[in-house]
């Protein structure tokens, strides 16, 4: 009885601690939809989805820009530490001068580049990769986020059919120990019915470390913080309006799972690098455009030669600036022979290709199993719910009896016991029924790439539709 008022002490004090801490920190009232937004809105892998598509966007964008004509400006300065010595006419003389500055521009635009417009259309490949990744992203976090609020949910339902079962375990010792000390009862049902007791005390600890256990987790997928404090709402029983088994495996198609659609996209990412391999074989054709000024100089002023006249000159120091030089044409470049690279790299690009789809059929054969394992698991969680919503009515009313029979003398408590024991166990059978069939729906929309919607905004949207065809109507 010291272990039992000890740990009772224990609890309450643990209770008076957390209320403390609920007091300072903030609390956010979450159902599943609630969770949905949050976790859509704040998970940090969402983010970087959204990201990646943003990247992505910029990529596409410079292979775009890759079909604007480009300019480039250079400068060159040159000092000649030593000119080059001629001899001419039995004199010998420096050729070049001291200094030389290059200015110029250069101009190129791609006019036929078959492996540029492949690129481009790699690019767009790239970002329907990116967004259906982004959407792989939200189903998963959505299927988590369910199943973590289901657990949650199914944590709670189990902490309250336990300590109900402990009220009735505890109203049960009150009961004996006051026929015990009356000597109507035997000390035999005083100590089953503290022993009872005393033994759903660590599941009521256990289930109760569950609960924060799962509101933790889903915390991390919804993304805030550690010190926020979730009241989930909602139990199991109010979902059991949900568990239908309305589903039929032979129509169920995979079309839209994230999984299969990816490897959809990188078939047709091999196919198109293929493509741009095949360009290397190709010409290019481009335009191009020069300019150029140059200047040249010396230190002081030297004696030349006119290379006219042949008569000397005096060259005065300084820089001279010429005449600027343009230039326009067009260039033509064609591959003739590369060795066999270009070969040997489409040959493993087709095996890449085989590769992806084999495992793309393997993929597919199990995605249909686990397909069908999700609907076998509601159709099963779906009896189970029907059998045990049948064994808790009988557990109620066995309890009743048994409570009726023990009351009059009639029965005994061990009778009294196992009927309170197995109202508890049916009432925890139902809510796993019910959590299994909604754990197995999250599977099976997650396997078949099926988003969840907000319900509020479909009930408004729905409201709308109603409120125009009305307006429509009049």
């Amino acid at each position: 009885m010291k272990k039992v008022m000890l740990t009772v002490g224990c609890l309450l004090a643990l209770t008076g601690r957390i209320a403390a801490q609920d007091a300072d920190a903030d609390t956010i009232k979450v159902d599943l939809g609630k969770a949905l937004e949050i976790a859509l809105s704040d998970n940090p892998l969402i983010k970087i989805a959204g990201k990646e598509i943003k990247r992505v966007d910029y990529s596409k964008k410079a292979a775009w820009y890759g079909l604007l004509p480009s300019l480039n400006g250079t400068g060159q300065y040159t000092r000649n530490v030593k000119l080059q010595t001629m001899a001419l006419g039995g004199t010998s003389m420096k050729i070049g001068q001291d200094n030389a500055i290059s200015l110029g521009l250069t101009l190129s635009l791609p006019i036929v580049a078959p492996a540029l417009w492949r690129s481009i259309q790699m690019t767009s490949l790239e970002m329907q990769l990116a967004s259906e990744k982004s959407r792989a992203s939200k189903i998963t976090l959505q299927s988590d986020v369910t199943k973590a609020y289901y657990s949650i949910l199914l944590a709670q339902d189990s902490y309250k059919a336990l300590q109900n079962g402990y009220d009735i375990a505890k109203q049960n010792y009150e009961l004996a120990k006051q026929r015990y000390e009356t000597g109507v009862a035997a000390e035999y049902d005083y100590v089953s019915a503290e022993v009872q007791m005393n033994n759903l005390l660590p599941n009521l600890l256990q289930v109760e470390n569950g609960v924060a256990q799962a509101k933790m987790y889903l915390k991390v997928l919804m993304g805030v913080g550690a010190e926020v404090l979730l009241e989930i709402e909602g139990n199991l029983s109010d979902l059991e309006a949900d568990v239908a088994n309305a589903y039929n495996a032979d129509s169920i198609s995979l079309s839209s799972n994230t999984d299969l659609v990816q490897m959809d996209i990188q078939q047709k990412q091999l196919k198109k690098t293929l493509q741009i391999q095949r360009t290397q074989r190709m010409p290019t054709l481009a335009a191009f455009g020069n300019f150029q000024y140059q200047s040249m100089g010396d230190d002081k002023d030297k004696v030349g030669i006119n290379m006219i006249t042949q008569q000397p000159i005096v060259v005065p120091k300084g820089l001279t600036w010429y005449d600027p030089a343009i230039s326009v044409g067009i260039q033509l470049n064609v591959p003739i022979f590369n060795g066999f690279t270009n070969t040997s790299k489409e040959k493993q690009m087709k095996i890449q290709m085989k590769q992806l789809e084999l495992q793309r059929e393997y993929l597919e054969n199990s995605l249909s199993v686990q397909v069908r394992t999700a609907l076998d698991n509601m159709e099963k969680a779906v009896k189970q719910m029907e059998s045990n919503k049948k064994s808790v009515e009988l557990a109620e009313k066995g309890y009743r009896i048994s409570g009726n029979r023990y009351n009059t003398g009639m029965g005994t408590m061990l009778e009294l016991n196992n009927s309170a024991l197995a109202l508890t166990q049916s009432q925890l059978s139902y809510n796993q029924a019910i959590s299994d069939y909604l754990t197995a729906k999250a599977d099976y929309e997650k396997i078949v790439g099926q988003e969840r919607e907000n319900k509020e905004e479909d009930a408004e949207n729905q409201e709308n539709k109603e409120e125009t065809k009305n307006k429509q109507d009049n």
